[in-house]
C-alpha cells in the first residue's frame, strides 16, 4: 500500500474510453468522470492506494448504501449485508457465461469498511461495478443490472441509483456514472475533498 504524499490524483471528463475500457460501463444519456492516479515511487502491488479507497468507500456510504458484486465469501464486517444470487442449473449458469453475464451475489455496504471490499472483488478485472444508492433498499431494477449486466450502455439508469462506479481498464482508474450533472458533481466533489484533506495531489481537466 501507499502513503499520500506519493500519490497524485487526476480527475478527467475526456479521456480514450478505448484504452481505458469504460465504454460498456456507461449506461445512455449518462454523464461520467474518470478519476486515475500516480504513484511515485512505482509501487510493488497495483492494488488501489488507500488514501483513493477510503475517499470513495466514505463518499459512497455517507450519500447512501453501496450495492455491488460479491464474487466470493468473504468473513462478512458489520454494515455489510449479503444478497445471494438465485441458484441455477448449469446449463443456465454456461449460457450466461457465453453471454457475459452471471448471476452474482450482491452486497450492500453502510460503512466505509464494509464498502471497501469492492475493491478487492475482482476490481483489477474489471468484473466489479457498483451502485451508490438514494436509500436503504436496493430495487429489483438495479439487483437485476449488479447480477446481470456487463454492458451498461443497453440498459438505462437505474430510478433508485445516485451514481454508478466501476473500475477503468485493469482496475487502475475509478470511473464515475451519473444519469445527472448534479450527481456527479457532487460525489466527484466530495471525494476530491476528502483526498486533499489527506494530503493527496488532484487536478480536475475541466470541461472543454
Amino acid at each position: 500500500m501507499t502513503n499520500s504524499p506519493d500519490i497524485s490524483v487526476q480527475i478527467l471528463y475526456k479521456w480514450d474510453e478505448a484504452s481505458m475500457q469504460t465504454a460498456n460501463l456507461r449506461p445512455g444519456n449518462c454523464t461520467a468522470a474518470l478519476l486515475t492516479w500516480t504513484v511515485l515511487p512505482l509501487p510493488i502491488d497495483e492494488s488501489v492506494p488507500v488514501p483513493i479507497m477510503r475517499a470513495v468507500t466514505e463518499t459512497a456510504t455517507t450519500s447512501g448504501t453501496l450495492a455491488f458484486r460479491l464474487f466470493f465469501n468473504v468473513d462478512h464486517p458489520d454494515g455489510l449485508t449479503v444478497h445471494p444470487a438465485p441458484r441455477a442449473w448449469f446449463g443456465r449458469r454456461l449460457v450466461e457465461g457465453l453471454l457475459y453475464c452471471w448471476p452474482a451475489n450482491i452486497a450492500t455496504a453502510t460503512t466505509p469498511d464494509a464498502a471497501t471490499e469492492i475493491f478487492f472483488q475482482n476490481w483489477h478485472l474489471q468484473d466489479q461495478a457498483a451502485l451508490i444508492q438514494r436509500n436503504d433498499t436496493l430495487s429489483h431494477e438495479s439487483m437485476d443490472r449488479l447480477r446481470r449486466a456487463r454492458d451498461w450502455r443497453r440498459h438505462e439508469f437505474p430510478a433508485d441509483a445516485r451514481v454508478l462506479i466501476a473500475p477503468a481498464v485493469d482496475g487502475e482508474g475509478v470511473l464515475f456514472v451519473a444519469a445527472d450533472m448534479h450527481e456527479l458533481e457532487s460525489a466527484v466533489r466530495a471525494v476530491t475533498d476528502r483526498l486533499r484533506v489527506a494530503g493527496v495531489v488532484v487536478t480536475t481537466e475541466h470541461r472543454g
